[in-house]
């Protein structure tokens, strides 16, 4: 796969994905861990806000690798990587 040019609305759109992400994903994991969690103790509310951080991580690594797949930036098609 060749590599595609990047054009500077694409960037500035996959930034805006990957900050809305975040926001979401926390903004959400706070308003539960505030108003639903009523029962639960300091150590499970802090645990609901460390499974939204990892939640995070692996949406934004999926988000980026998913464009660098697409724009032909990943290099995963050498001859070390063929089925022989």
């Amino acid at each position: 796969m060749a590599k595609t040019s990047v054009s500077p609305s694409e960037i500035l759109w996959m930034s805006v994905v990957a900050i809305l992400i975040p926001a979401v994903i926390l903004i959400g994991a706070l308003i539960y861990v505030a108003f639903y969690t009523s029962g639960y103790s300091l150590f499970q509310q802090i645990v609901i806000i460390i499974v939204a951080l990892i939640v995070v991580a692996v949406a934004e690594a999926i988000l980026w690798m998913a464009w660098a797949a697409k724009k032909g930036m990943m290099h995963w098609h050498g001859n070390e990587y063929k089925y022989r």
